[in-house]
């Protein structure tokens, strides 16, 4: 029976055994006062270093069905997202991104498993894991009492950026994605194109270390589309981690070095484009009538295998 203020790891370890030398050599250090105590944010800072941006293990998500019972929209869901990586969630309509994506940023709790972010739990301490998280959801989430720049001033404010940084940074994102002469405008009077582009913007105004990109494109026009294209490869060059959700095939061969095809809830297949197409399309050459009579050769895509799993066809036999 230990004395009180003592621990039973004081007691003697096992005779001849490594553990005693371990035990002995952890006695003469805190003796000599070479151990200290170690503070709850270093534990914090090396599980940062330790670990990827992004982590999502094991995740499912169910829902109670108003007439019972239960729905389960995700699925035993796993994947990492390192640092400098673009990682792309491909699934038809329904198939889990979006509650993937609501999990990640912890809206929803997962019913199961955990999402990290910079080694920290979202469901434990959700605060301290979105201070380097940018989100842009797939709804319109702007502020429509704020003007453009103003929104993307207040927005930096809620991630402790200075306010002098805060205008810095919103007038280069105003610039860079076309927005500048309608800074000091009502966010009310935009253009859904515009309004998305500021969502965009907004999402990367505190520079995070993890970005997640909900359908980012969808309402842009092919030249807005690039210029995100160039922000995202930009960020990526600075050590950004992203998580992108997208339905356009050649943006997710272009940009992502991996990718998740989802359906019903669970991940068919991860790898790279290349290596998903390579796997998963026998055909070196598809052959499709695109309008009676005329055939188009072509090269497999990224669209073919996300069709091909998720159980689609495109009319072309063999693939």
């Amino acid at each position: 029976m230990p004395r009180r203020g003592t621990s039973h790891r004081t007691g003697a370890a096992p005779r001849g055994s490594a553990i005693a030398e371990r035990v002995r050599a952890s006695r003469n250090s805190n003796a000599a006062g070479l151990t200290k105590r170690t503070d709850p944010a270093d534990i914090g800072a090396m599980s940062d270093a330790a670990s990827p941006p992004l982590r999502v293990t094991s995740l499912s998500k169910r829902y109670r069905l108003e007439k019972g019972g239960e729905f389960e929209a995700v699925t035993g869901v796993t994947f990492d997202v390192a640092a400098k990586e673009c990682f792309g969630l491909l699934g038809p309509n329904g198939a889990g991104k979006s509650t993937i994506i609501q999990c990640i940023c912890g809206f929803y709790p997962p019913s199961a498993g955990h999402v990290l972010i910079g080694g920290t739990d979202v469901r434990t301490q959700p605060k301290r894991a979105r201070q380097i998280l940018g989100v842009c959801n797939q709804e319109d989430t702007l502020d429509s009492d704020f003007k453009v720049r103003d929104q993307l001033i207040r927005h930096a404010t809620y991630f402790r950026i200075d306010l002098r940084t805060a205008k810095e940074r919103a007038d280069r994102l105003l610039e860079r994605f076309g927005l500048a002469d309608k800074a000091d405008q009502p966010i009310e009077s935009l253009s859904g194109g515009l309004r998305r582009r500021l969502q965009v913007a907004r999402a990367l105004i505190s520079e995070p270390r993890v970005a997640v990109l909900d359908e980012p494109t969808t309402g842009l026009d092919p030249d807005a589309r690039r210029v995100l294209w160039e922000v995202l490869s930009e960020a990526r060059r600075n050590g950004m981690a992203i998580l992108l959700s997208t339905h356009y095939m050649d943006e997710a061969e272009r940009l992502c070095d991996r990718v998740a095809i989802l359906h019903k809830g669970r991940i068919l297949d991860i790898d790279s484009p290349q290596a998903l197409i390579k796997n998963h399309i026998a055909r070196a050459e598809i052959e499709e009538e695109v309008r009676p009579g005329v055939i188009w050769k072509r090269q497999p895509n990224l669209e073919d295998v996300y069709l091909k799993l998720t159980g689609s066809r495109l009319g072309v036999e063999g693939l």
